[in-house]
């Protein structure tokens, strides 16, 4: 018996050590942080639902087939952008560059708002186009963080953009960095 206790003591005491053994090594070495994605928050009308299926870069988006209301937010690391070549002045500078692959001699376009949405920089302007046939009203709101530029992109068929458009205003004045 005194044999028994004596083997499982050994037993514990091999599994202590290996145990500590393994911690020490797993807590050697140097760690970096590391930021994967990057966090904003937006806030969407009760009747949306989140979706994938409207655009392929977006990082988030929203719909209601039955409204016809639609919503994609696209976000652009000023990091990144540099290390493409392109650099912006600011939120009108990177609308301008937007706008200029959005639209056609067609499109019509309102008056570009300059705006504070929770403290950063931002411009909105609503754009008209026809697509697949459809007359299609957007919202568009670029958003200037330290560290980001954000494109807003609300849209929804011509008739039915008095009905939204206030929503379309309130979803991009949410957006928070």
């Amino acid at each position: 018996m005194k044999n028994m206790i004596d083997l499982n003591k050994k037993i514990l005491m091999i599994l202590v050590v290996s145990f500590c053994s393994v911690a020490v090594y797993a807590q050697s070495g140097n760690f970096k942080e590391k930021t994967i994605g990057h966090v904003y928050k937006i806030s969407i009308p009760g009747y949306m639902v989140e979706t994938n299926d409207l655009n392929d870069v977006a990082t988030f988006q929203a719909q209601n087939t039955v409204k016809e209301a639609y919503v994609i937010v696209i976000e652009d690391s000023k990091v990144e952008l540099k290390k493409a070549g392109m650099k912006f002045r600011g939120s009108k500078d990177f609308f301008a560059a937007f706008e200029k692959d959005f639209t056609d001699k067609t499109t019509k376009k309102g008056k570009l708002k300059n705006l504070k949405i929770n403290g950063y920089k931002a411009v909105q302007k609503e754009i008209a186009k026809k697509v697949n046939n459809l007359d299609i009203v957007y919202l568009v709101t670029v958003v200037e963080s330290k560290t980001h530029f954000y494109k807003v992109v609300c849209w929804t068929l011509a008739d039915r953009k008095d009905k939204l458009i206030a929503d379309y205003a309130k979803i991009a004045a949410s957006l928070k960095d």
